[in-house]
């Protein structure tokens, strides 16, 4: 698919509202104070999972930090609040790529952070005791395309060898190592109900309401009584961003903020306020539809699983609602970018959406699971969009800038429709290097994750990248 650049703006103020988002969380208007505070120790711009989860991280060490974080619109209004409720850790499917094009070492590390973001998001919910619709699944990646099952069957043993490497020389015994099933091209037509299917992959993971865990993660943090110090400012933007003095000046409408430390958690509109990664970040929309299940395929145990679905066309992805939640038995489906003239590519709003993904994705579910096996259609009940912010080589940005005019604002931006397999680790680091820890996160950050990374990239140079992603958590 092809890119070109675009102004990046503040988000739209009137976005489709997500599924997750109905009803609204008692979080969305949340001002703290009438104002904007007029100083803070630390300034986070983003109230998303990024966002959200450095401030907690910082409270951890310091309960009575000032922390200030504004948000364009409402808590939680962005992709976070409005992808597909997935989370899991499909690194694996590049990994024979990983290790030609960056080493065993940092292929393992890219492998490790996705499956500890997985694993750390899951232990958080419980410990804190957040109610959003947390679900232990299987999930499983389900291909129609004998030449992508192959690449994936070259992974799984590319990645087998290295770990059995590592067993073999004792090098790192703590390395996570999530195991995979591999399904025969009739176990997946007779037990997953793809009839066209030539095989799948399954692994643990989980399912949840994205929006509901963080709007609840900001609730536990801000009611708790142990953080008098963490303000949080919706609808309030940050128009223009400057350092003076050593210290940030935010710009907001409804005030200024200086600030010893800035964090940008802004994704696709970090450009917006800083531009040296405005032809690094594509902003991508992507489109969910929710819909009731076919006639022949509700209460199916097929859809406890949450599901990949890549055929000919497109590159999809489902769950199913189950019990005690609300709206058990709804299917929720995103995907399609493919059938849009663009891809998607470059485009910010996220008020609207495209009419042919649309299509798409209302057939979606009867084209993969095939008429007999789905039935009569169910009712539509809501679709959806968002904005993501793809990248140049597929991979987030994070840490701090290290000179120039930019020196010493932090980010963790970019993270190319996957979010919710990488955002706890990027939130870990940034919170490590504003405490003064780069060296330790050096250990574990690949070295294709690191913010320094980015080259330089001349105005009249398209942008390119060719992976569709996963999508708005894969939105």
């Amino acid at each position: 698919m092809t890119r070109t650049t675009i102004p990046i703006s503040l988000p739209v103020p009137n976005p489709t509202k997500s599924y997750w988002q109905t009803p609204e969380h008692p979080l969305a208007n949340h001002r703290t104070t009438s104002h904007p505070p007029l100083t803070s120790t630390y300034t986070i711009i983003g109230s998303g999972i990024t966002g959200s989860l450095i401030a907690y991280k910082l409270l951890q060490y310091y309960p009575n930090a000032h922390i200030t974080i504004l948000e364009a619109r409402t808590a939680c209004s962005g992709a976070t609040g409005r992808n597909g409720g997935h989370c899991r850790a499909g690194q694996y499917l590049n990994f024979a790529q990983d290790v030609e094009k960056y080493g065993e070492a940092e292929a393992l590390k890219l492998e490790s952070w996705e499956e500890s973001c997985v694993r750390n998001v899951g232990n958080l919910i419980k410990e804190l005791g957040i109610e959003c619709d947390l679900r232990a699944v299987e999930t499983v990646d389900i291909t129609e395309v004998q030449s992508e099952l192959d690449d994936i069957l070259i992974a799984l043993k590319k990645r087998d060898e290295v770990h059995e490497k590592i067993a073999r020389t004792r090098e790192d015994t703590n390395m996570l190592y999530t195991k995979h099933k591999i399904w025969s091209k009739e176990q997946a037509r007779k037990e997953l109900l793809i009839p066209k299917a030539v095989g799948a992959v399954s692994y643990d993971a989980f399912v949840l309401s994205p929006y509901k865990f963080i709007c609840g993660l900001l609730t536990h943090l801000l009611s708790s009584g142990k953080h008098p110090n963490l303000n949080l400012q919706t609808t309030t933007p940050a128009t223009e961003i400057e350092k003076l003095g050593g210290k940030w000046v935010v710009t907001t409408p409804r005030g200024t903020i200086v600030s010893e430390k800035l964090i940008l958690a802004t994704n696709a509109y970090t450009s917006f306020l800083y531009p040296p990664l405005s032809e690094w970040i594509i902003p991508t929309r992507g489109q969910l539809a929710a819909v009731r299940a076919g006639s022949k395929i509700a209460g199916n145990p097929a859809l406890k699983r949450s599901c990949g679905l890549n055929g000919e066309v497109s590159g999809d992805y489902l769950q199913t609602r189950q019990e005690p939640f609300t709206g058990a038995g709804d299917v929720l489906i995103g995907g399609g970018r493919r059938l849009s003239p663009t891809g998607e590519q470059p485009i910010l709003d996220d008020s609207v959406i495209c009419e042919p993904v649309s299509k798409w994705l209302l057939q979606t579910a009867p084209r993969y699971f095939g008429r007999d096996n789905w039935g009569e259609e169910g009712k539509t009940i809501m679709e959806w969009t968002g904005i993501m912010g793809y990248t140049q080589d597929h991979h987030p940005c994070i840490g701090e800038v290290k000179e120039g005019e930019w020196k010493g604002l932090f980010l963790g931006v970019g993270f190319h429709g996957h979010g919710m397999a990488l955002t706890e680790r990027a939130a870990e680091a940034v919170t490590q290097i504003l405490l003064g820890n780069e060296k330790v996160v050096d250990r574990w950050l690949p070295k294709c994750y690191r913010l320094d990374r980015v080259p330089p990239v001349k105005r009249e140079e398209p942008i390119s990248s060719s992976m569709p992603g996963t999508g708005l958590g894969g939105i």
